[in-house]
């Protein structure tokens, strides 16, 4: 049987859809699939470098699970985090979308601001927050102490660490989710919402019944990528908490697990144990990733 033979112009579009894609492959094979294969074996040894490790089987992980107390501080502050974050964020967004997709004098300042803090860099918010959050002379104490509330010690007070991790993890992710779920928006056809005021519903009813499935894909999208960011948070807690500088009999309610492959791994040159951890905390990952997938049929209407 004769092969086919490929026209000419089509070998250049294969052409240049190879060479576009070209820098997208490289880029996940080798800052991605590449160390993250190498992690996994990293796991599975024990050593103070990448390199030369001695093989030691499940030991990393026995370890792990058997004798670091501070995991299950870890899990608890990464999931405590990632639920509060996640819910509080997502419905933020939406919230907020809704509110900045009508027609208000000032619209495009008040997405602006809003936007920012997604783009504002870790470290620099890191600081700021530190410095607003100081329970002698930081403006949120100043704030409460106003109206009559005792402000508390909200970067040493074990009741109100995570509460301040927290607050400014909100703060950093509803903009980002704001600004796709305002794209979503623009894709809504105003005849749904033309049919609901006929038939007099508030805007509590159109927020409900209308806009909300209608962009269910979008915001089951923003909460696959919210929860993915929350699971992996760090930057804010090893800044609020002076760059790990806490003292440790507070800093376990700080840890998540992130900052816990941090530790081992760059501080303690415990490359084995970091690399075990890290896969535990994928393997987490995928797990809930799946099961929101499996979710999504119930209640995403495409």
């Amino acid at each position: 049987m004769a092969r086919k033979r490929i026209p000419a112009y089509k070998k250049r579009e294969y052409l240049a859809a190879y060479v576009m894609s070209a820098p997208v492959v490289l880029g996940t094979v080798v800052f991605f699939l590449i160390p993250a294969l190498w992690s996994f074996w990293l796991s599975f040894t024990s050593g103070p470098d990448y390199f030369n490790n001695t093989f030691v089987g499940l030991e990393n992980y026995r370890q792990l699970f058997t004798a670091d107390e501070n995991l299950r501080y870890e899990l608890f502050n990464t999931f405590y985090y990632a639920i509060v974050v996640v819910v509080l964020a997502v419905v933020l967004g939406v919230l907020l979308a809704n509110a900045l997709n009508r027609e208000i004098r000032g619209k495009g300042l008040f997405r602006v601001i809003y936007f920012l803090p997604s783009v504002t860099m870790a470290a620099a918010a890191g600081v700021v927050w530190r410095t607003m959050f100081n329970s002698q002379f930081g403006v949120i104490n100043q704030l409460l102490g106003a109206v009559g509330i005792p402000g508390p010690k909200w970067l040493t007070d074990p009741r109100f660490m995570m509460l301040a991790v927290i607050i400014v993890g909100i703060w950093k992710q509803t903009g980002h989710n704001m600004i796709i779920l305002l794209a979503g928006l623009t894709n809504i056809d105003a005849s749904y919402y033309e049919a609901a005021d006929i038939d007099g519903a508030s805007r509590w009813q159109k927020l409900r019944y209308v806009t909300v499935p209608l962009l269910s894909p979008v915001i089951f999208f923003v909460t696959i990528t919210s929860t993915l960011n929350a699971l992996k948070v760090f930057d804010v807690i090893y800044t609020l908490s002076g760059s790990g500088g806490t003292d440790e009999r507070f800093m376990r309610y700080y840890r998540t697990m992130v900052y816990g492959i941090y530790e081992k791994g760059f501080q303690f040159s415990r490359i084995g144990a970091a690399s075990a951890e890290a896969v535990v905390l994928l393997a987490i990952i995928l797990v809930i990733t799946l099961i929101q997938f499996k979710g999504e049929k119930k209640w995403v209407h495409y």
